[in-house]
């Protein structure tokens, strides 16, 4: 009988129980910590929007679901300028944004409903490049600044990289300001992100929410992150617009929706 061989097989056997004890023991453990993280996240989530209420700060209801999105690239390209030419009127180009000026104006058919006169020039190559790719949005626009972005898997973007700028004054659009994403890639596979209410609670904890404050809207977009190899990356971003409840002041903060650090305050509204 050749022991040494036994003697090898009892080894390996015990190696092979003992890595089997230790999967089962970190598995097991690993649970029992995800439990325990999410009951500690429940209750300290709770602690703090009740310290958001007791500072005076109104904010409605807010999703405690995770979302989904994407890492995407655009590539740092000149395509505004290389087809500027084919539109009708005088234009300017530079940091990649294309500026047209409607020297005569045009007139809107209802000034309480820019985007409904807006909505036409974007079908129009002439005036607009690349116009069916944005979408009004009502959140980030005022009286004299109408604003269009485009969308991304499903999601508007919250840089000027990928977004339209209308000027009205006294009923007519004098002119925009074009940003534009092309060439959008996928970087990486879809992940989840924060959800509404995280996205609130560390706002609050980074002392971004001030007192007697109310959250008057959050939105999950895209926001560029930082520009590598002639390429801006982008991630999904929860952007809140603020408003003080004493001055009538507005201020705009964003958090990144996957890591929940607070990012660049700057969000294209005027």
């Amino acid at each position: 009988m050749n022991f040494k061989r036994i003697e090898w097989i009892f080894v390996i056997a015990f190696i092979a129980l003992d890595i089997f004890l230790l999967s089962v023991y970190v598995t097991q453990n690993d649970t029992i910590d995800q439990r325990t993280s999410s009951f500690s996240t429940t209750s300290t989530s709770g602690s703090v929007l009740k310290s958001i209420k007791n500072d005076q700060i109104s904010y409605g209801h807010l999703s405690n679901k995770p979302q989904a999105g994407y890492y995407v690239s655009s590539s740092n390209s000149n395509i505004l300028r290389e087809k500027a030419d084919q539109l009708y009127y005088s234009w300017e180009y530079a940091n990649h944004k294309l500026t047209v000026n409607f020297t005569a104006g045009l007139k809107l058919v209802d000034p309480d409903k820019p985007q409904a006169t807006i909505d036409e020039f974007l079908k129009d190559d002439s005036v607009v490049l690349f116009g069916k790719e944005y979408t009004y949005n009502k959140d980030l626009s005022t009286k004299s600044v109408v604003v269009y972005t485009q969308m991304i898997y499903g999601g508007p973007v919250y840089s000027s990289d990928g977004q339209i700028r209308f000027e009205i004054k006294n009923g007519y659009v004098t002119g925009y300001t074009q940003g534009y994403m092309n060439d959008i890639q996928i970087l990486r596979e879809k992940r989840d992100t924060i959800s509404q209410e995280r996205a609130l609670i560390w706002l609050y904890q980074y002392n971004k929410l001030p007192a007697n404050t109310q959250v008057l809207w959050c939105h999950l977009g895209y926001t560029r992150l930082l520009s590598v190899n002639n390429s801006i990356v982008y991630i999904p971003t929860w952007n809140f617009c603020i408003k003080n409840s004493n001055t009538g002041n507005i201020q705009y903060r964003r958090i990144n929706a996957f890591t929940g650090s607070v990012m660049d305050e700057t969000i294209s509204v005027k």
